[in-house]
């Protein structure tokens, strides 16, 4: 079997040696990429490419695509479907999900650079410059923290934010979906962000849920904090940006933006985080060594058994 890993940097040596098993394993290193793709029976990626039609024609022989992540907005399913090539993902994985705890801790963390303006902190220390005074931020203890999405990464949170003593309200579109003894279930976003001082988005995204947060939510987070550490795409971004630019909300952390692989708005919102309470990190909340090498390996072992 011809395997190819396209984003080979960091990637599991034990997965990589389960996979040598199986068949030659080639890691891309830059090199023609159509030459590399041809014959190939198995791809592994992770982030970095948009695996659409344009690119599926290259792979003339490709039978299974592995992806270690739980969205897949990068790969167009439909096509995979006609073309019958197998996609193999972290989704629907909730029982070995519940061990990775990356993408919780890097919400939570997001969430305490803002509310005590770690950015600001550092740029300032970085230029020279010990300003206590412009630095000074809010506390989190006792605040009102709104999640939006209560599955594996929303209920990990609400056990990080109990420890703060925050009170917890989050918001699902899955009814069977209950409240528990520290997060109360509100019937609307609406509500939800009403009776938050942070707000964040932990929805799953499909292509029928694609700009759900719409204006009329975004009108609703004046001088409110706003994390979104799911996907760009749930979101209308560019009334987004709008709003930044407006000084609308108290601070604003994303991991994720829209198109990552394409044509997309992160010039510009890198040149807001100069001068707003603006923090970007560029899609890391699941990349930890620990997190990457077992999702890895998780998916290896899925392959094996098929």
């Amino acid at each position: 079997m011809q395997i190819a890993i396209l984003e080979p940097k960091d990637f599991s040596q034990m997965a990589l040696k389960n996979l040598s098993n199986m068949g030659v394993v080639e890691q891309y290193n830059n090199e023609n990429l159509d030459k590399f793709l041809f014959n190939k029976e198995v791809l592994f990626i992770r982030l970095a490419h948009l695996i659409d039609k344009d690119f599926l024609n290259k792979l003339n022989k490709i039978k299974y695509i592995c992806t270690p992540t739980t969205g897949l907005n990068h790969i167009d399913i439909e096509e995979c479907d006609k073309r019958k090539i197998k996609v193999i993902s972290l989704k629907g994985e909730y029982d070995f999900l519940t061990t990775i705890r990356a993408t919780p801790e890097h919400t939570f963390g997001l969430v305490l650079s803002l509310l005590r303006n770690y950015k600001k902190a550092f740029l300032s220390n970085f230029n020279y410059h010990w300003d206590r005074e412009r630095c000074k931020g809010f506390e989190l203890y006792g605040s009102s923290v709104g999640i939006i999405g209560f599955g594996r990464v929303g209920k990990i949170l609400s056990k990080y934010f109990n420890a703060f003593n925050a009170k917890i309200f989050f918001f699902d579109v899955n009814d069977s979906i209950q409240e528990t003894d520290i997060a109360s279930k509100l019937r609307s976003v609406e509500e939800l962000i009403e009776k938050s001082d942070i707000v964040i988005l932990s929805a799953s995204y499909d292509k029928n849920n694609d700009s759900f947060f719409n204006k009329s939510y975004i009108d609703l987070l004046k001088n409110k904090y706003f994390i979104n550490t799911a996907r760009g795409e749930l979101i209308n971004e560019e009334y987004l940006l709008k709003k930044i630019k407006e000084n609308f909300f108290k601070g604003v952390a994303l991991d994720v933006i829209r198109n990552e692989q394409v044509e997309n708005n992160l010039e510009e919102l890198v040149r807001l985080t100069g001068e707003k309470n603006l923090i970007i990190t560029p899609h890391i909340s699941g990349a930890t060594f620990n997190s990457m090498h077992r999702t890895e390996e998780f998916i290896v072992n899925k392959l094996l058994k098929i």
